[in-house]
């Protein structure tokens, strides 16, 4: 097998194991690796730092392993096959993205040449949860403000928009909280720099948060406000039925998130 997996494997089941001492003869048994081969393995890690090993020769981890979008490549191959087709249908700008940390970090998206507004956020662009978009919204109001409170300055959130107006505490609270039963939302009047997102969320079979998927566009007038919004939705609701059939797909077949990497969404 090659040797890159064989340390991936060791690393993942180390992971799984949080911070219980593993001796290697088990590592070796539930891997099936040979005691030489694992006994490289761990002693590379160890010489890095990335494993202690205790005077009983046990092991326990010293580093977190943790994928941004805990999807297989054949999950991935979808998304951006999806995305493309989208933007070839509707023209529409497609973007995924996760959370790191305290931000939105952009994934994947596709761009249109002949834009009326450039969209500056691309693969790796950041930006923190702080501006209540439709985005962070959406995210947030899964994570919970009792969370949200004791991490966040709770009395820094801002409207998105062209004025991006700073908001108390408790309205911040109850927008967050509109958004938890829902699995839309949308900005029609655009942020500040005049790009307008539609989003949805995508969640494992267990409603486990994966990332977000949004159309964005200049926010330019339109002729029907409500026809434009139920179109962006079911572009969205079609995206995320596919995307969840695969899901399940994968689930079914074994072939799906490690198990340390399956928990609610959680911040910092």
């Amino acid at each position: 097998m090659n040797p890159s997996i064989r340390l991936l494997q060791v690393m993942e089941y180390l992971m799984a194991k949080g911070s219980t001492p593993v001796k290697q003869i088990d590592i070796a048994k539930a891997l099936d690796i040979s005691p030489a081969t694992l006994n490289r393995i761990i002693k590379t890690l160890s010489e890095r730092g990335y494993i202690l090993r205790t005077s009983e020769k046990y092991c326990v981890r010293n580093f977190r392993l943790i994928r941004n979008v805990p999807m297989s490549e054949s999950y991935l191959s979808v998304l951006d096959g999806l995305m493309k087709d989208i933007t070839k249908t509707y023209n529409l700008a497609v973007e995924a993205v996760v959370v790191s940390g305290f931000d939105l970090l952009w994934h994947s998206s596709t761009q249109l040449p002949n834009a009326n507004v450039t969209i500056r956020a691309g693969m790796g662009f950041r930006r923190n949860l702080y501006e209540l978009d439709a985005l962070a919204r959406l995210y947030l109001s899964r994570v919970g403000w009792e969370e949200i409170n004791y991490k966040f300055y709770s009395g820094g959130f801002f409207q998105t928009g062209v004025n991006m107006s700073s908001i108390s505490a408790e309205s911040a609270e109850q927008i967050i909280e509109t958004a938890r039963n829902s699995d839309f939302a949308y900005d029609m009047d655009g942020n500040h720099v005049g790009v307008r997102r539609f989003a949805t969320i995508i969640e494992d079979e267990q409603g486990n948060f994966l990332h977000l998927l949004s159309l964005a566009e200049a926010a330019v007038p339109v002729n029907n406000r409500e026809q434009k919004i139920a179109e962006s939705k079911l572009i969205l609701s079609n995206a995320k039925a596919l995307l969840q059939s695969h899901i399940k797909k994968e689930t079914t077949s074994g072939n799906h998130p490690l198990k340390h990497e399956i928990s609610p969404p959680h911040i910092g």
